[in-house]
């Protein structure tokens, strides 16, 4: 697995290099917006409601609403120098705390972290330490992203880094009314006990509860392929479309390589298409500092 991002876990004045990787990945099934009477792809237009008239992507800013209708307006270079994303992104240790003290709503994505220099010695003495205390790291992440709260904690031979919400952003449970409710019988809470321990299981095991949803679109979609039931939008309608919104890209039959994907193994189906193009959020940071080099010393480091 290829890492998304290097960078350095600051663990007082020691530095230690480290590489993330991605911990999970979204697979609910993804629906594209076609027109229904052609099969088309439906634009989605960048259009200035004042202006009358579709806008490029430099002519765009970010504006922050601080009265009703009044937004104080940002461009990309003030928003960067407040988050300082100048410098290099790292994972800047904070405190040590006890993760079971952490409530489970603070949770928002977790990765993988591991070393990222020739040595992992600091990388383990960090790891073992953390083991041997019990203990978590709590961080201050930048990750190509505003700078985020994050909990790091040994996992295996690895370290788990969830991503943590602020704690303004968590909304109090006091906030809700709950309506009057009797206390429960003697009778109804054995019958709940009784459920509980029917229903309960030693160990936890996602794979006995799969994803049901996600199977019902993909079998739908395979009997409809079976049926040849696809949207198929007009070749000479899709380059008049292509042409209008100014990419000048090549059409693509997405009808065909759906119907191609679905007869692929299912070991496949999460391997990345070959001749698509990373944005430069996918592309590891080794990698494209390679690009930077000269050809002729890339092409040395790869023989």
């Amino acid at each position: 697995m290829r890492a998304m991002w290097s960078g350095e876990i600051a663990f007082g004045l020691v530095t230690i290099p480290a590489k993330l990787y991605s911990a999970t990945k979204d697979l609910t099934p993804s629906f594209h917006q076609l027109h229904t009477e052609c099969g088309s792809r439906i634009s989605m237009v960048r259009r200035c409601p004042k202006c009358n008239r579709d806008i490029e992507w430099g002519e765009i800013g970010k504006g922050y609403e601080v009265s009703k209708g009044e937004y104080a307006l940002f461009t990309k270079e003030e928003l960067a120098k407040m988050d300082g994303e100048d410098g290099p992104g790292g994972i800047d240790i904070v405190e040590f705390i006890d993760p079971e003290q952490v409530d489970n709503v603070y949770f928002s994505k977790s990765y993988w972290v591991g070393p990222g220099g020739k040595s992992a010695r600091g990388f383990t003495l960090l790891r073992e330490a953390l083991e041997s205390t019990q203990r978590a790291a709590l961080c201050k992440v930048r990750i190509r992203t505003r700078t985020q709260l994050a909990m790091l904690r040994p996992r295996g031979k690895l370290f788990a880094l969830d991503m943590l919400r602020f704690a303004d952003e968590i909304v109090p449970g006091d906030e809700i009314v709950l309506p009057d409710a009797k206390p429960a019988s003697d009778r109804e809470l054995q019958l709940a006990l009784n459920l509980v321990e029917q229903l309960s299981s030693e160990d936890f095991d996602a794979k006995k509860h799969p994803d049901e949803y996600r199977a019902a679109v993909e079998a739908a979609a395979a009997e409809k392929v079976e049926r040849d039931e696809l949207a198929r939008p007009d070749t000479d309608a899709g380059e008049e479309q292509v042409a209008a919104g100014g990419s000048g890209g090549k059409v693509i039959d997405l009808a065909d390589l759906l119907a191609r994907s679905l007869r692929v193994a299912p070991a496949n189906i999460s391997a990345p298409a070959k001749g698509l193009k990373k944005t430069e959020a996918q592309v590891p940071v080794e990698e494209r500092e390679a690009e930077k080099k000269p050809k002729k010393r890339a092409a040395g480091k790869r023989s």
